[in-house]
């Protein structure tokens, strides 16, 4: 049952799939997005349990695809049944809208990474422990009641990237 693979369907924006999806599988130089995505997802696991933490309920608010295109795209995912196990967890947890958001939160946040830090500079940190005491005390400085939970998730998000550096622990 653990090495059993489970198709996954979820819609992404004609652009997200264009401008995000084929970057990175060319910058992981793989050519198949469920392998991209199994490779993102054991980097950035209990980093995104802990981030999720933070914001806790999420009310199960409508997960925006894309405010700029509105084309959308059925894209299929092959996840190990342990890992969509693990992301259906999130979305009970956390009263996520689908999981389909947690997918792309999860794209966009290793897109958002290797954009500003480089494939590499981006891997070694994401490598390392995430102090997510630092993290959760800058968010909440920032953070106010007036935004949605998409807003905050995006908060919270390009707050780690771009403090990623600040917040790791040496090694």
């Amino acid at each position: 049952m653990k090495n059993k693979k489970h198709l996954f369907h979820f819609i992404v924006s004609e652009s997200m799939n264009t401008n995000v999806i084929d970057f990175l599988l060319k910058e992981f130089k793989i050519n198949t997005f469920s392998k991209l995505f199994e490779t993102m997802f054991r980097l950035i696991d209990k980093k995104v349990l802990k981030m999720k933490r933070i914001i806790g309920n999420c009310r199960s608010e409508y997960a925006v695809i894309d405010n700029s295109d509105d084309k959308r795209l059925d894209k299929y995912l092959r996840i190990s049944e342990a890992d969509y196990l693990k992301i259906k967890k999130w979305h009970s947890l956390y009263n996520e809208f689908c999981i389909a958001s947690i997918v792309r939160d999860i794209i966009l946040f290793f897109y958002n990474g290797v954009m500003k830090y480089g494939l590499e500079g981006f891997l070694e940190l994401v490598g390392k422990k995430l102090r997510i005491d630092k993290v959760e005390k800058d968010f909440l400085g920032k953070m106010t009641q007036l935004l949605s939970i998409a807003a905050q998730k995006r908060l919270l998000y390009a707050l780690v990237i771009e403090n990623y550096p600040k917040y790791v622990h040496s090694t």
